[in-house]
C-alpha cells in the first residue's frame, strides 16, 4: 500500500506534482481495490468503519484523470 501514510485523500494524489499520470492511476486503483476488498470483508462480518465515501472519492479522482486525457 504505497499510498498508506502518505496520502489522506485521493485528491492529494491528484494534486501531487511529483507523480505522473500513470503513477496516479496506479495508486488510486490500488487504493480502490484495497477498499473494495475491505468492504467485502465487512460484508462477511468483519468489523471496521464504513469506507463507502472514500471509495466514491477514489472513483471521482480516477474519472478526473480519465477526463484529462480527453480534454
Amino acid at each position: 500500500m504505497p499510498y498508506f501514510g502518505k496520502y489522506d485523500t485521493p485528491e492529494e494524489i491528484l494534486h501531487d506534482d511529483t507523480l505522473d499520470r500513470a503513477q496516479k492511476i496506479e495508486l488510486l486503483e490500488q487504493w480502490r481495490d484495497d477498499k473494495k476488498a475491505y468492504m467485502r470483508a465487512s460484508d462477511e462480518g468483519m468489523k471496521g468503519t464504513d469506507r463507502t465515501e472514500l471509495l466514491r472519492h477514489i472513483k471521482t479522482a480516477l474519472n478526473a484523470l480519465d477526463a484529462s486525457t480527453t480534454s
